[in-house]
């Protein structure tokens, strides 16, 4: 699987851009770095100034502290937080390129690095037989049938519905990449494993997530496992499914909706980001 290579990476320069704006700001605005490594693309996340420590991380898990500037929606009420949100999700807004045709293949899912519950699910598909109508990659495992099939965006395409691994899965914390923003944008039903409640975060900022094609009763199961269980058993009622043209046609209306709402979040963005520069300023 060739990785980094479709149109939803326009974002990782968007991301770039702004992670040096805020750092910038913050320097500016009298804080010392604390932690500074390779991890995000190489700038500080972590400062201080005086007794007042400031995180600033984004499209990851940050640790929350007196003032955290994220894109992470944390379900415990928490003080001193600067929000990205919704706005920032506009960095992922992208027009996927493909050719439109009917879905020939039950599912997708894409996979790359090692992780316990991706570990969990490869062996699924594979014990439950599944594997066989996937367009499926799992590089740690030395698995793929996606690359010699085309890119991303035509295997969700040639797929009745995509099977989405976002990075991380807690309890309360929900953090969303590029992986749930490209399916959200492409005319097809989607399964998310990630995080309880994130179907519903999603719903509430005005994603249409075609619930009336995939019984999303899972994203309340607070089990992780017992969530991934049902999310396969509900996979397995889309190996075999034979859309009409109505189905099509509603799949590019969910489509075309997601990428409207991302549009006006990014035009929103530059103000957004204005208010937690000033309010970095003030801190």
């Amino acid at each position: 699987m060739k990785i980094k290579t479709d149109g939803i990476w326009i974002s990782n320069e968007r991301e770039k851009q702004t992670v040096k704006d805020l750092t910038e700001c913050i320097l500016a605005s009298g804080y010392s770095v604390k932690t500074q490594n390779a991890d995000n693309f190489g700038y500080p996340y972590e400062f201080t100034k005086g007794s007042t420590q400031l995180n600033c991380r984004l499209v990851d898990t940050v640790n929350y502290t007196d003032i955290t500037i994220t894109d992470n929606y944390n379900g415990v009420p928490t003080l001193g937080v600067y929000s990205v949100l919704p706005e920032f999700w506009g960095q992922w807004h992208f027009d996927p390129v493909y050719v439109d045709r009917p879905s020939t293949h039950g599912f997708n899912c894409f996979m790359a690095r090692e992780r316990g519950e991706r570990d969990r699910l490869f062996a699924k598909l594979r014990k439950k037989k599944l594997l066989e109508y996937g367009l499926v990659s799992y590089l740690d495992k030395k698995y793929d049938t996606v690359n010699a099939h085309g890119t991303l965006e035509q295997c969700i395409i040639d797929s009745n519905v995509s099977m989405v691994m976002e990075t991380y899965t807690l309890d309360s914390q929900i953090v969303f990449s590029e992986k749930l923003f490209r399916v959200l944008q492409l005319p097809r039903p989607w399964l998310l494993y990630c995080s309880p409640n994130s179907i519903n975060l999603l719903q509430q900022y005005g994603f249409d997530v075609l619930a009336d094609y995939c019984d999303i009763d899972y994203d309340k199961i607070t089990n992780h496992w017992k969530r991934m269980d049902s999310l396969v058993d509900q996979l397995k009622t889309f190996i075999n499914k034979q859309y009409t043209s109505t189905d099509y046609m509603r799949f590019k209306q969910a489509a075309k909706h997601n990428q409207e709402l991302l549009a006006m979040y990014l035009a929103r963005w530059p103000l957004k980001l204005a208010e937690i520069k000033h309010k970095i300023r003030l801190s």
